[in-house]
């Protein structure tokens, strides 16, 4: 059976209430508990910004937390992102750490989970591991925690990074009267190390040329 978006935000509403009071989300009092609190608290918290003041920061945990409840349900979420964008939209600091806090707690955020997506994501991109790490690391997700960059995933030595990098290039060759260059160019900007761009660039023109070679012959 399908549900709406409205469904699935009581469900996960209904399973943070369960674990912030120490109960399972199954037992039908959980329920009851959140389906009460519902009532008390206002329809949308975008009705609830209609009425507020507008010149100061919105010190709402529980706005805050109804934000990021929302983010998270489109897609996995890293705290520091959400700490800066709620700021950004006006929320006070205090407010957002709260409520960051509290997104943690329940497990509604979940940095290693949002970095092993965001590592699986950039790698089918072809992005190098040392641009992959930069990103993480501004994030404040420490990197040797994240499995999805070990060794087993093919992304933790300078070789397996050359393989990456030559495949890259071979299905979306640069177009330029001086390929190689290119092609060490194309790969740094994909995050990949400048030693790593330039082994991989020079073995893929090695390549190109004896095939071109090949074909003349």
């Amino acid at each position: 059976m399908s549900h709406s978006s409205d469904d699935v935000k009581a469900l996960l509403r209904a399973n943070i209430a369960a674990i912030e009071s120490g109960e399972r989300s199954s037992l039908p009092g959980a329920r009851q508990a959140t389906s009460s609190e519902r009532k008390a608290r206002p329809a949308s918290c975008e009705s609830v910004s209609v009425g507020r003041d507008k010149e100061g920061p919105d010190d709402s945990p529980e706005r805050a937390f109804r934000k990021i409840e929302r983010l998270a349900c489109a897609r996995e979420q890293a705290s520091e992102a959400l700490r800066r964008r709620l700021v950004r939209e006006g929320f006070c600091e205090d407010a957002v750490e709260e409520a960051v806090a509290r997104a943690q707690a329940c497990g509604l955020v979940d940095d290693l989970r949002y970095a092993d997506v965001l590592v699986r994501s950039r790698l089918s991109q072809g992005k190098g591991r040392r641009g992959i790490v930069a990103e993480l690391e501004d994030l404040g997700i420490a990197v040797d925690e994240v499995a999805s960059l070990s060794e087993g995933q093919g992304v933790g030595d300078d070789a397996s990074e050359i393989s990456r990098a030559i495949a890259l290039l071979e299905r979306k060759p640069p177009r330029s009267k001086n390929v190689r260059e290119a092609a060490y160019r194309k790969l740094v900007q994909k995050g990949y190390g400048s030693s790593v761009a330039s082994s991989a660039a020079r073995q893929w023109h090695e390549s190109l040329c004896s095939s071109q070679f090949d074909r003349i012959g």
